[in-house]
């Protein structure tokens, strides 16, 4: 069997014993951390479809590391490790890839879009990290880029996906990046 069947097929059995429950992690000083389950990740699609149903998923689905310091700065530090500097900029402002500070994200800004950016890789030249990094430290990449001002409340996904915030800038998200969503 050729390398690449054999990459499909342990694909394809890792997709298909996931049950969809969420995963207990341990937090570093934060403790147990709750992540989201695979199954409501994998319903955030790539984008909206024109005409279709705005889908909701990512309006639910919190950074289970949105309010730990030492997340964010673990998150910063894989951040300059997996060279995501290289094309964000060392102040993740832009370069060969877009700017993270900013509320404009062509794949969505919510902590659960830009977690699938971050795993699954996005056309244009996104790497996929998924294999390379654990759940875990991908949310605490999340939790840096969000401390940056550029992401959004979930509970804002939809309207930062369609470049609809209500005249919110990066300045008034910054100051909602503690505000919890009330599902």
């Amino acid at each position: 069997m050729s390398c690449s069947r054999v990459l499909v097929a342990a694909a394809f059995l890792a997709m298909v014993s996931c049950k969809g429950e969420p995963e207990l992690v341990r937090g570093g000083a934060t403790g147990e951390v709750t992540l989201p389950s695979k199954g409501d990740l994998s319903q955030i699609p790539l984008g909206d479809f024109a005409g279709g149903t705005p889908n909701l998923v990512a309006t639910t689905i919190a950074n289970p590391y949105a309010n730990s310091a030492a997340a964010t700065k673990e998150g910063e530090q894989l951040f300059q490790q997996m060279n995501c500097a290289d094309c964000h900029g060392y102040d993740a402002k832009g370069g060969m890839g877009p700017d993270l500070t900013d509320a404009f994200w062509r794949y969505g800004g919510s902590p659960a879009e830009i977690y699938k950016s971050i795993y699954e890789g996005r056309p244009k030249g996104m790497p996929a990290w998924g294999a390379s990094l654990p759940p875990q430290q991908i949310w605490k990449i999340v939790s840096y880029v969000q401390s940056l001002g550029g992401a959004f409340p979930p509970r804002l996904a939809n309207a930062g996906r369609q470049g609809n915030l209500g005249g919110l800038d990066s300045v008034n998200l910054v100051s909602m990046k503690g505000v919890q969503d009330e599902h």
